[in-house]
């Protein structure tokens, strides 16, 4: 899954029937997709590196009769470790549960909520998105690291992210994670969003039908 830069981060904060919220007070965007964009009218100035691991498990081998007779092959654990420039904080706060007082404070919540996440690259030949899927999984913050400037450089810090991938039933039997590319004459943007961010409305159609992409 070779790839070259990053695009985009979609994201997609879910209520309890696992639907993407659509309101601007409890989700991310009135259309269900966040987009962690660069636009500075946004809040957002991009993210520099979403490093994606454990898409496979560790591999155990069966030995019998001094052999290797057999494989055991555990599920994956993906976690995506983000770093970003900056995220709009609202939307931040709100993909990690925090809830706000009537004074401007955030704190923490009691649920983590459950998030989908696309994280887009592209091929190194055609240049066409490849789309790294998880369908649930939270958010968390782990620290900041805030440091002084000096008088010749201006210290800057980044909003780190960690999502952790949770099993997903729309991904053949509950799988974690799911690899879609642009260059497959099968493949539809706006259905691959809407089996990730179910009730997104961020791509569709003027007649409501599936946007091919």
């Amino acid at each position: 899954m070779a790839g070259i830069g990053l695009k985009m981060l979609y994201v997609g904060k879910k209520d309890t029937d696992g639907k993407v919220l659509t309101d601007e007070k409890e989700g991310l965007d009135s259309t269900g997709i966040f987009l962690l964009d660069t636009d500075k009218k946004n809040l957002n100035l991009g993210t520099k590196t979403a490093n994606i691991t454990g898409l496979s498990g560790t591999i155990t081998k069966i030995d019998g009769n001094n052999e290797t007779v057999d494989t055991s092959n555990p599920p994956a654990s993906p976690s995506v470790a983000i770093d970003a420039n900056l995220i709009n904080y609202a939307k931040k706060n709100l993909m990690l549960g925090r809830v706000k007082n009537d004074i401007g404070g955030w704190f923490d919540g009691d649920v983590l909520p459950e998030c989908g996440l696309i994280v887009e690259s592209q091929s190194p030949i055609t240049l066409k998105s490849v789309y790294y899927c998880f369908g649930r999984g939270n958010f968390t913050e782990a620290g900041q690291n805030v440091q002084t400037n000096t008088s010749t450089a201006e210290t800057r810090e980044d909003d780190n992210l960690t999502y952790s991938a949770l099993t997903y039933p729309a991904f053949n039997k509950g799988k974690p994670f799911a690899v879609f590319y642009e260059d497959d004459p099968d493949f539809d943007k706006a259905k691959m969003m809407d089996l990730v961010f179910p009730g997104q409305t961020r791509y569709k159609t003027n007649d409501g039908g599936a946007k091919k992409a």
